[in-house]
């Protein structure tokens, strides 16, 4: 794997809660690397029997991830800083899946940066930092993570479901390099 690479020690000085959301978010994210980052440039960007208008290649599975990731660190800066600078919308477009991989990586390592501002909250104070999403739902921040280390575990499987329908099978096989 190349581009930054972020290891447990960067965060190990954060509260336990914190940390095992950061290991499990960090896990997540090498899970999608090891799926993504294989595909050729080609594949990245044809079109699946599994395709849809919204996700009809993985490099457009991958810009919804890396523009959710980017708003995720968004949503807990407003409520972190107290200052609402209103919901943003991310356009990420990519031809590589190593580009589009390390603008997760750099979602990520906002997300690393950002939690160090709370880094030494308790569990008391981190249920006490509360998020509204543009879907109007109300996480506490420990909830908004788990959100986002689902989203990337749902695309992760929609991707290789994606490939393995590729004619020659599985993301395993020949449709890597």
């Amino acid at each position: 794997m190349t581009g930054i690479i972020y290891e447990s020690e960067i965060w190990a000085g954060y509260s336990g809660s914190l940390r095992a959301i950061l290991d499990e978010y960090s896990r997540a994210l090498r899970e999608l690397d090891n799926v993504v980052r294989p595909i050729p440039q080609q594949l990245f960007l044809a079109h699946s029997g599994l395709s849809d208008k919204d996700f009809p290649d993985v490099r457009a599975i991958m810009e919804h991830v890396i523009g959710a990731a980017h708003v995720y660190v968004d949503y807990i800066h407003d409520t972190i800083s107290g200052t609402d600078q209103g919901r943003r919308s991310h356009t990420y477009t990519y031809s590589t899946p190593g580009e589009a991989m390390a603008s997760v990586w750099e979602a990520f390592g906002r997300m690393v940066e950002l939690l160090g501002r709370v880094r030494d909250y308790g569990d008391e104070e981190l249920e006490k930092i509360q998020l509204v999403t543009r879907w109007n739902q109300r996480f506490d921040l420990e909830q908004m993570l788990e959100h986002a280390i689902v989203h990337i575990l749902r695309h992760r499987r929609q991707i290789e479901r994606w490939l393995a329908a590729r004619p020659g099978g599985s993301a395993g096989q020949s449709s890597r390099v």
